[in-house]
């Protein structure tokens, strides 16, 4: 049930019975030449609706920004401190728990948030005694996608093979693939270290953080090979992401954490 979609009678009746609700988080940012600056947007939002529909939850409508300091350099980024993540979403939630629900389950498709929405997770339970929770939406895609994919390079990066495949899927009208390109190597910053990610560089059997944009390392905005996606990849990771997500959601409304 989407709470924006019905009356707010309909809720009130839902909490009669249910104390859950799917809070998607998203982030309008660069996905390269390739893709639509909403392409996280539209499979955060779609996934957590799904989700809810299937297993029976409650959906409020998707925060649209985000920390995405690191893509700033690409136009038409939005971009909030993390501050103002954990305060805008810990205020609704705070609302929310007024209202009676005490499940809390972030739809996450964005690393940026983690921080923030842990630090509300904890809020809610010291204020509310609501149990909070976080699903990384691309990690369970890298999880439970049961797809080969055809690029060598990060193929579930971002930007890569597999965001395009299931954008290819559920949004083929924020793709333009004749617009994809393989990127180049990316760039690493000293000799012997190998740049992951924005945040993270790998060093012989293990990694470190370094907090770089990913302008410094990739031009193009992306870390992984788009140009072998298919629909027919994005449909399969799709469907197995989601049948995750109804089992996870339907677990974590039943936790209790203190005995």
């Amino acid at each position: 049930m989407r709470t924006d979609r019905v009356p707010t009678t309909k809720v009130a009746e839902y909490l009669k019975s249910k104390d859950t609700v799917l809070i998607p988080v998203g982030a309008t940012e660069c996905y390269g030449p390739h893709l639509a600056m909403g392409t996280e947007l539209r499979i955060c939002e779609e996934y957590a609706t799904q989700v809810g529909e299937r297993a029976g939850f409650a959906v409020i409508p998707i925060a649209p920004f985000n920390y995405s300091h690191m893509f700033l350099d690409y136009a038409g980024t939005c971009s909030s401190e993390m501050a103002t993540v954990e305060a805008y979403v810990g205020e609704v939630c705070d609302g929310l728990a007024s209202q009676g629900f005490k499940h809390f389950f972030f739809i996450n498709i964005h690393a940026g948030s983690l921080g923030p929405l842990e630090s509300v997770c904890r809020a809610l339970r010291a204020n509310h005694d609501a149990v909070g929770g976080v699903i990384d939406i691309f990690s369970v895609m890298r999880d439970v996608g049961g797809v080969e994919y055809a690029s060598k390079q990060a193929p579930t990066g971002h930007g890569g093979e597999m965001v395009t495949s299931v954008a290819l899927h559920l949004c083929p009208e924020l793709v333009f693939m004749d617009e994809a390109k393989a990127p180049a190597a990316l760039r690493p910053f000293t000799e012997g270290v190998k740049t992951v990610s924005s945040g993270k560089v790998s060093l012989g059997k293990s990694s470190f953080m370094v907090f770089s944009d990913i302008s410094d390392y990739s031009p193009l905005g992306i870390q992984g090979d788009p140009t072998s996606a298919t629909a027919e990849k994005g449909r399969t990771v799709w469907e197995n992401a989601v049948a995750y997500g109804v089992e996870a959601a339907t677990r974590f409304s039943t936790m209790v954490l203190k005995a």
